[in-house]
C-alpha cells in the first residue's frame, strides 16, 4: 500500500518531481501506441464479446471478458460456490478453456466431483467420473490448499496460473480465506485492487467469490441483496469490473423440503414451487451497458435458464 509522499532532505519538491517524471517515463505514451486496441474496440462496436455464459438469453448481453474481475457474491448456502464452479465447468467442456482454481473451502476431490456431477447431470458414477477428470487433463489446475492463505501466495497462484499455465479463467473462493483478518477493510480493499490490476495485466478473467452481510429486517435472506450488501470494504464492488449477486429462493427451498415429505400442500404453495430457485443479479458490468436478472432452475446438478429446460449434455468426454 501506498504511504506518504516523503521527499529526501537533500532535494526540494521540484528536483523530487523531476526525479520521480524521469522513472514515470516508460509508462507514458503517445496515443497512437493504442491505435491497434482502439481500432479492434472500434471494429466490434456494441457486439456481445468475450467468453460465453452457459446460459443463451444472457449471451448478448454480459461476457467474460479478458482482462477482467468479475465478483459472485451472496449469502452463505446460496450456490455461489456451486454456480461458478458450474460456469469453470462449461467453458472448459463446452469451449476448452484453461481453468486455474483456488478453492480454499473444499478439498479438490469435492471441487472435481461437483463438476463430475453438473456435467453428468446426475450423480456421476465411478466410470463418468473418471472419464471426466481425464477429460480435464489439459484444461484444469487447482490450488490444493484448504486453509486460509496470506494474500501474497494468492497473488502469486494467480500469476503462476497466468503466465505459467497460461489459464482463461482464474476462480478464487473465496475472499474470507485470503489471509485477511477481519473488518480489516483496508486490506480488502487493496486484495481487490490488486486482484483487478493482474487481471487487467496478465489479460486473464478472474472470479472472486465474497460473502454478503448478513441481513437486517423482517424478510432477511428472503430479500435479494445488492452489490451494496457485500461484506467487508464498500470498496470492493467499485473496484470490480462486474458484480453478479447469486440468490437462493428460501421460500421455494423450504416449499420443496415439504413436498418432499408428502406434507399436504395448497394450491398457491404449489405454484410457488414452479418459481426459479436461483436469481443471478447482474448488478455491475463495467464495460458493458446491461444489467439485469436472470432466473434459473436447479435441476438434476445442472443450473437451467429456462430456454428448453433440458438437461445439457457436453459431448463426448
Amino acid at each position: 500500500m501506498s504511504g506518504p509522499m516523503i521527499i529526501p532532505s537533500n532535494m526540494n519538491f521540484h528536483q523530487y518531481a523531476d526525479i520521480i517524471g524521469d522513472q514515470e517515463s516508460q509508462e507514458i505514451h503517445k496515443a497512437t501506441h493504442w491505435i491497434d486496441e482502439v481500432a479492434e474496440f472500434s471494429k466490434r462496436g456494441h457486439e456481445s464479446w468475450g467468453d460465453p455464459t452457459p446460459w443463451a438469453k444472457v449471451n448478448d448481453l454480459f461476457r467474460f471478458r479478458p482482462g477482467e474481475l468479475t465478483l459472485w457474491a451472496g449469502y452463505s448456502g446460496h450456490k455461489k460456490s456451486l454456480l461458478s464452479g458450474y460456469v469453470a465447468m462449461f467453458l472448459m467442456l463446452q469451449h476448452n478453456k484453461i481453468v486455474s482454481c483456488a478453492s480454499m473451502e473444499l478439498h479438490p476431490k469435492e471441487t472435481l466431483y461437483r463438476m463430475a456431477c453438473n456435467a453428468a447431470g446426475c450423480d456421476a458414477s465411478e466410470a463418468f467420473s473418471r472419464k471426466f477428470i481425464s477429460s480435464l487433463e489439459n484444461n484444469m489446475a487447482i490450488y490444493d490448499q484448504q486453509d486460509t492463505v496470506p494474500m501474497v501466495k494468492i497473488f502469486g497462484f494467480v500469476a503462476y496460473s497466468a503466465k505459467e499455465l497460461n489459464a482463461d479463467h482464474i476462480l478464487i473462493d473465496s475472499l474470507t480465506k485470503c489471509g485477511i483478518r477481519k473488518d480489516d477493510t483496508s486490506s480488502e480493499k487493496e486484495f481487490v485492487d490488486r486482484a483487478q490490476w493482474l487481471a487487467k495485466t496478465t489479460q486473464k478473467h478472474i472470479h472472486l467469490v465474497c460473502h454478503m452481510r448478513k441481513p437486517d429486517g423482517q424478510q432477511g435472506e428472503r430479500k435479494m441483496p445488492t452489490k451494496q450488501d457485500i461484506r467487508g470494504a464498500s470498496e470492493i464492488a467499485d473496484l470490480a469490473d462486474n458484480v453478479i449477486i447469486v440468490w437462493s429462493d428460501p421460500k421455494k427451498k423450504e416449499l420443496r423440503e415439504k413436498f418432499d415429505r408428502g406434507k399436504t400442500m395448497t394450491d398457491g404453495e404449489n405454484k410457488y414451487l414452479e418459481r426459479p430457485d436461483v436469481i443471478l443479479g447482474f448488478d455491475k458490468q463495467r464495460h458493458g451497458p446491461w444489467e439485469g436478472k436472470l432466473a434459473l432452475w436447479h435441476k438434476r446438478n445442472q443450473f437451467l435458464a429456462g430456454e428448453s429446460m433440458a438437461i445439457q449434455t457436453f459431448g463426448e468426454l
